[in-house]
């Protein structure tokens, strides 16, 4: 009779100290995610247009990732740099008759991202350099919006706790000179790669 109430108190002493563990494990679980979503990441981009050239943006996840290579954005901040009108001068020429290739141009934007399908997102910025307008390359000042998706096409794991991932992204992108008539509405794609 004693062995059995002693085997019972083992036993109910073991269940008690799992489930208290298994609880711990899940808080700190919980607590890693949200630490993980909250940090902010930075990925490396190529821009195919406007401009052609290569992008930096600092970003943050929107959610909790549930599936090994998982990207969803919700706030990232850019900063590019690249040649205008390499790959769309001849749209940028129907509209604008007076401009030549040749300008060197770079920005800054800041976009919202939504947690949807295709990670769809909106942002702002402002973008400056020299642009080639009646024979004369000047510094002109631009402000843009963008509208686009951006979608994860491949993931590698790296190690147990990080990968690379990479992402094409499609907007269309309006430029509005700031001291000039100078405009245009664009599509921009390109690739950038995501360090988790």
């Amino acid at each position: 009779m004693k062995n059995k109430k002693g085997y019972l108190a083992f036993f109910f002493l073991l269940a008690f100290t799992s489930i208290f563990a298994q609880n711990k494990a899940k808080t700190n679980w919980i607590q890693e995610k949200s630490a993980y979503t909250a940090r902010w990441r930075v990925g490396l981009g190529v821009d195919i247009d406007e401009p052609s050239g290569v992008d930096v943006q600092f970003y943050r996840l929107s959610r909790i990732c549930t599936g090994a290579f998982s990207i969803t954005k919700k706030l990232s901040v850019g900063v590019y740099a690249g040649k205008e009108g390499y790959v769309m001068g001849s749209l940028i020429d129907k509209k604008n008759t007076d401009w030549k290739l040749g300008g060197t141009r770079y920005g800054l934007d800041i976009k919202f991202y939504f947690p949807l399908f295709l990670n769809p997102y909106i942002g702002i910025g402002a973008e400056g350099g020299t642009r080639n307008i009646k024979n004369t390359l000047d510094f002109y000042p631009d402000a843009i919006i963008r509208v686009g998706i951006e979608q994860k096409v491949l993931g590698v794991k790296l190690s147990s706790n990080s990968s690379l991932n990479a992402t094409i992204f499609i907007d269309g992108k309006y430029n509005k000179c700031l001291t000039n008539s100078f405009s245009y509405i664009l599509p921009c794609f390109g690739v950038r790669f995501h360090f988790l």
